[in-house]
C-alpha cells in the first residue's frame, strides 16, 4: 500500500494529525495497536481532556480539537470542571461516547486498528516504508511523510531518528486510573478528604499508600468516579518492569478502595469497576527536534507568532515521583506558543512527532505533554506532512495559513 501520510498512534495527537492531513487533501493511513482510538483517554481511562484552556479559562486549542468538543456537546456528553486546588479547567469524558466521537472524526482516513508497527526503512535522511503486523500477517506500507503519535516514540526508534530518553529516576511517574461505581453524588472527593482517609487507613492497617491526594471526579453520563491515585515509577520501555509494576498497581487499587469505603463519606457502597486497562503513561522517549521548548519558554509565556503552530496553556505539572507532584504556573496564568521546530525531526526530513513526543526539556515536557495540547501539535504535524508531500517542505507561513483555514489557534 502507498499513502501520502502515515500516522502511527491513534490518541489525541494521532487523530488530529490524520484529520489535519486529510483536510489538507492528503491520503492518510492511521495505525493503532489497540481495538479503538483515543490513546490514554480510552486505553488508560484518563477521561479528562487537559490543556484546552489556560488557567484564566481562555480556550487555547481549537481546530480538530474543537471538532471533538462540539461532537461531545451534540451528544450531551460535554462537561467542564475547574479543579479547586490547581485552578486547572478540564473537560470530563464519557468512555463510550468518546470512542464513538473519535470513530466519527476519522471517516475520511483509512484506519487500521489491532495493528502494530514492527519496523521501518530509512534511506539517508528519509523514512520510506513501515512494516506493520496484525492478525492477517505482516504488511509493508510506503508513504511520502510519516508522523509518530505513538506516545512512546515507536516510529522514531524504528526509523533510527534522534530521541532523548531521561534516566529512569528523572522520568515522570505513570498512574493507574481507577473507575469506581456506587459512589454517592454528594460523596467527599476533596483533597483534604482523600488525605484524611489514607491517613486513617494507615493507622488502622499499617499499610502506607504512597499518594494521599489526586484527581477524583464524577464522570458525565455514568456518574462513575475516576481517581488518579495509584502511582508507579516504572520503565515503560522495559516489558518486564512494566508487567510487574502494572500488577502491583492493580493490587494497590483494591487497597485504595478499602480505604475510601471505610473512611470517606459517600463511599461505603463503592465498587471498583475498572482499572486502566493500561497504566496512564506519562514519559518514555522524546523527539530530538529542530528546536526544543524550554521551561523558561513555558514559565515566561513566550509568544512566537512567526513560528507558532499551536498554543499551550497547561502549567508545569511534574509528577516527579510516586505521590509527588510539582506545579508551577505560566506567567499570568496564560499560554505560550509551541514552535514548529519542536514537532519536526532534527535528522529525518519527512518525519514529525506529536503529543507527548514534542521536543522539550524536562520542565517544559511537564506542561506540553497533555491531551489538549496534543490535539494542537498533532493537527500541525498533519498539515505539515501533507504540505511536504505536496512539494512545500517545512514552509512555516504556509503551514500556519492552512491551520488558520482549518480554524486552529496558532
Amino acid at each position: 500500500m502507498h499513502y501520502d501520510v502515515v500516522v502511527i498512534g491513534g490518541g489525541a495527537g494521532g487523530i488530529a494529525s490524520a484529520v489535519g492531513a486529510a483536510q489538507t487533501g492528503a491520503r492518510v493511513l492511521l495505525v493503532e495497536q489497540y481495538p479503538y482510538l483515543g490513546g490514554a483517554a480510552t486505553i488508560s481511562s484518563v477521561l479528562t481532556l487537559c490543556g484546552f484552556f489556560d488557567q484564566n479559562g481562555e480556550q487555547v486549542v481549537a481546530g480538530v480539537g474543537e471538532q471533538v468538543l462540539q461532537r461531545l456537546r451534540e451528544r450531551g456528553a460535554y462537561e467542564e470542571k475547574t479543579m479547586g486546588w490547581t485552578g486547572n479547567k478540564i473537560v470530563l469524558l464519557d468512555l463510550e461516547t468518546t470512542k464513538l466521537v473519535y470513530d466519527e472524526l476519522v471517516t475520511e482516513v483509512d484506519v487500521l486498528l489491532h495493528t502494530t508497527l514492527i519496523g521501518a526503512t530509512r534511506v539517508n535522511d528519509l523514512v520510506t516504508e513501515v512494516e506493520l503486523y496484525h492478525r492477517g500477517g505482516r504488511e509493508r506500507v510506503t508513504a511520502g511523510a510519516f508522523i509518530d503519535a505513538s506516545g512512546d516514540g515507536a516510529l522514531l526508534a524504528a526509523a533510527g531518528a534522534g530521541v532523548r530518553i531521561a534516566p529512569l529516576g528523572e522520568r515522570q511517574t505513570s498512574t493507574l486510573v481507577c473507575r469506581f461505581s456506587g459512589v454517592a453524588e454528594d460523596a467527599d472527593l476533596s483533597r483534604d478528604g482523600l488525605r484524611a482517609a489514607v491517613a486513617a487507613y494507615r493507622r488502622e492497617t499499617g499499610v502506607d499508600l504512597v499518594r494521599d491526594y489526586g484527581i477524583a471526579v464524577h464522570l458525565p453520563v455514568t456518574r462513575d468516579v475516576i481517581a488518579l491515585l495509584v502511582d508507579e515509577q516504572t520503565d515503560v520501555l522495559d516489558a518486564v518492569a512494566l508487567s510487574r509494576d502494572e500488577a502491583d498497581a492493580r493490587r494497590q487499587a483494591w487497597q485504595y478502595l478499602d480505604a475510601l469505603r471505610k473512611h470517606l463519606p459517600g463511599w461505603s457502597a463503592a465498587r471498583l469497576e475498572e482499572t486502566g486497562p493500561q497504566l496512564g503513561i506519562r514519559e518514555g522517549r522524546h523527539l530530538l527536534g529542530r528546536e526544543q521548548i524550554t521551561g523558561r519558554d513555558v514559565l515566561g509565556a513566550r509568544k512566537r507568532p512567526d513560528v507558532s503552530i499551536g498554543r499551550c496553556g497547561w502549567p508545569i505539572e511534574d509528577h516527579a515521583g510516586p505521590g509527588v507532584t510539582r506545579y508551577e504556573p505560566i506567567d499570568g496564568h496564560g499560554w505560550y506558543d509551541v514552535p514548529y521546530g519542536a514537532i519536526c525531526s532534527a535528522d529525518t526530513a519527512n518525519l514529525w512527532a506529536a503529543g507527548r513526543l514534542t521536543s522539550s526539556d524536562d520542565d517544559a515536557y511537564a506542561s506540553v505533554r497533555v491531551m489538549g495540547t496534543a490535539f494542537a501539535t498533532g493537527h500541525a504535524a498533519g498539515v505539515a506532512a501533507a504540505q511536504y508531500v505536496d512539494g512545500h517542505a517545512h514552509d512555516v507561513p504556509a503551514i500556519r495559513t492552512e491551520l488558520h483555514r482549518q480554524h486552529a489557534l496558532a
